[in-house]
């Protein structure tokens, strides 16, 4: 693994100079850890790739490696290195003229660089964030980023950080109209010489005052320094101002030609990667040469180009600023524009919403739907064949009164089962639909306990179970609906009568607390285990446990319970272990009676 490591260093030494080089050894490390299954090298690898596409300019291969390496599962608990590819993708975005990503990954970075402690990368944030504010002219809010970036590097003590922030703030004063102050920052930024970048981006602003003072000479000499410093670092951006700013100081002395020249030098550059607003000044700069050589025929194809450059200008750029980033605008006419196109994306964001909204809606009655005909195709034609072959073996019988008693039985036993089961789908459909209402009444509690065991009776016999009615109040009066009270009990108990073993026992209690009535009902059953709770009240649920008698569950049992208690203002809740039985409690509040 030294070996590796020591393979990164290397290639990260000559990135910005060899980029070519570089990523041809970021791709062997790559896969020579994913053959050793080296997750932190394998990650380590393709964020190292990511960076190289990025100074190559290749913007969507470069996306695609942050994501992956943001993916591994070595970035996944390493919040640290999360903090930089978050930032490398928010660079991506803003390379694309995505700022609203931008925007949103920057601070998605900012949130993991200081949970995790990455000071370095915070002030690298900082430093974009003012960037990214200087894109839409909004110099102040550009400037407080820089300066809380020059904070930082003061603090972790590092010259490349603060000629970084040098940079920044000296860029941000001069584009404020405070020229004097930029001035100073950038001379004192270029007493260091650690950040080629910072370098190229201070002779850049130093050779634009020169000229716009009259200072041209001294504007050549700093330019052509910006040229050879970029092109050594592969700065393309700065390597084309600089040749465009050569070819305005040549344009200014009249050699057009020569004007030409550089302005091609630039624009050759910017076809490749750049900022399609300099691009769009360059060929503006082009035309006015042609004009003074009198060259019409070059300037009518350069204007058709012109054109064609503007309107993508218009699409990518400012037709992104209005939609992605309205809210740093405050100027009048932007913000109409603005308010146009929000009340567009909220008519669209309303439909859309109510198109996902019926979406749902769809799938779940189309859900709903397969799991009825599933019920109605599985669970009725069994018993319904099982009736119809009885029915004809009893036609078929001739004083065999033994077998057409059991066939008899059997059409008995199917026919209730069809029945329950209908039933079951009927209540269910009648809750969904919101037809049952409550229809409130006093009784005695002693009713339902005698209703319930009387209806039951046969069921918990057949399988030797013994119902423990303990009801303390029974002849306690509760007002509440009496229909769905029962029902909510009984489909609880025939559940426990149908999941509980043979032999074992079911109690039936009441209590009242000062404020509530409350109801249990327990078992000796299998219980619940914890991945049974996560789906116990869903429609048409398959828990772990089996009914123990060959009966046949829906599903919509407890679902219905639920459902009902909600309608009630009932609480309901469980007590159980695997293999330990279970309680159900209903909770009905006095005031809810």
């Amino acid at each position: 693994m030294d070996k590796l490591q020591t393979l990164i260093d290397e290639a990260e030494q000559i990135r910005q100079t060899q980029p070519e080089k570089a990523l041809n050894i970021f791709q062997e490390i790559l896969q020579e850890s994913e053959s050793n299954f080296n997750i932190e090298f394998k990650t380590k690898s393709l964020l190292n790739i990511a960076i190289t596409y990025l100074i190559l300019g290749n913007y969507t291969e470069s996306l695609k490696y942050f994501k992956d390496s943001f993916n591994t599962q070595y970035a996944v608990k390493n919040r640290y290195l999360q903090a930089e590819i978050l930032r490398g993708m928010a660079v991506n975005y803003s390379r694309t003229y995505n700022y609203k990503e931008a925007l949103k990954y920057y601070h998605l970075s900012e949130n993991a660089s200081i949970e995790s402690g990455n000071i370095v990368n915070l002030h690298m944030v900082y430093l974009n964030f003012g960037s990214l504010y200087s894109r839409f002219k909004l110099h102040n809010r550009s400037l407080a980023y820089t300066i809380k970036s020059l904070e930082i590097a003061k603090k972790i003590d590092s010259e490349e950080s603060m000629q970084e922030s040098l940079m920044a703030i000296g860029a941000c004063n001069y584009l404020l109209g405070n020229v004097k102050e930029g001035l100073e920052y950038f001379n004192k930024l270029l007493g260091y010489s650690v950040s080629k970048f910072s370098e190229a981006n201070a002779l850049y602003f130093l050779s634009m005052m020169n000229f716009d003072k009259g200072n041209t000479a001294e504007a050549l000499k700093l330019t052509l320094r910006q040229i050879d410093v970029s092109e050594k670092n592969n700065y393309h951006e700065f390597n084309a101002l600089g040749y465009r700013l050569l070819g305005d100081i040549k344009f200014k002395d009249s050699a057009y030609e020569e004007a030409l020249e550089y302005y091609d030098r630039a624009a050759d550059i910017l076809d490749k990667i750049g900022e399609i607003q300099v691009k769009f000044s360059i060929i503006k700069r082009k035309i006015d040469s042609y004009e003074k050589l009198g060259n019409l025929e070059m300037v009518n194809s350069l204007y058709k180009h012109l054109y064609s450059s503007h309107t993508e200008h218009l699409e990518k750029n400012v037709q992104l600023k209005i939609e992605q980033i309205d809210f740093e605008f405050e100027t009048e006419k932007i913000r109409c524009e603005i308010d146009k196109e929000k009340e567009i994306n909220l008519k669209l964001s309303k439909a859309l919403g109510e198109v996902n909204e019926l979406n749902c809606k769809l799938k779940k009655l189309h859900e709903e739907k397969n799991n009825l005909l599933s019920i109605v195709a599985h669970d009725l034609r069994n018993p319904i064949q099982s009736i119809l072959s009885s029915t004809k073996l009893i036609n078929s019988s001739k004083n065999e009164t033994d077998l057409v008693d059991e066939l008899v039985d059997n059409i008995k036993e199917q026919s209730k089962r069809m029945v329950n089961l209908i039933n079951s789908l009927i209540d269910y459909k009648a809750i969904e639909s919101g037809i049952i209402k409550l229809n409130i009444s006093e009784f005695f509690i002693n009713d339902i306990f005698l209703k319930l065991e009387k209806n039951n009776y046969v069921l918990a016999i057949n399988k030797e179970i013994i119902i423990h009615n303990e009801n303390l109040l029974q002849y306690e009066v509760i007002k509440t609906d009496f229909d769905i009270l029962y029902r909510v009990l009984e489909n609880l108990l025939t559940n426990s009568i149908k999941f509980s073993p043979k032999g074992s026992n079911i109690y039936l209690r009441s209590i009242k607390t000062s404020d509530s009535f409350i109801f249990e009902i327990e078992d000796q059953g299998p219980g619940f285990t914890e991945n049974d709770r996560k789906k116990l009240y869903s429609n048409f649920a398959k828990l772990s446990a089996k009914p123990t008698g060959n009966e046949h569950s829906t599903g919509l049992g407890l679902s219905i319970v639920k459902k009902l208690c909600n309608i009630l203002g009932a609480e309901i809740k469980l007590d159980s272990e695997p293999d330990k039985g279970a309680k159900f409690i209903i909770k009905i509040k006095m005031n809810n009676c």
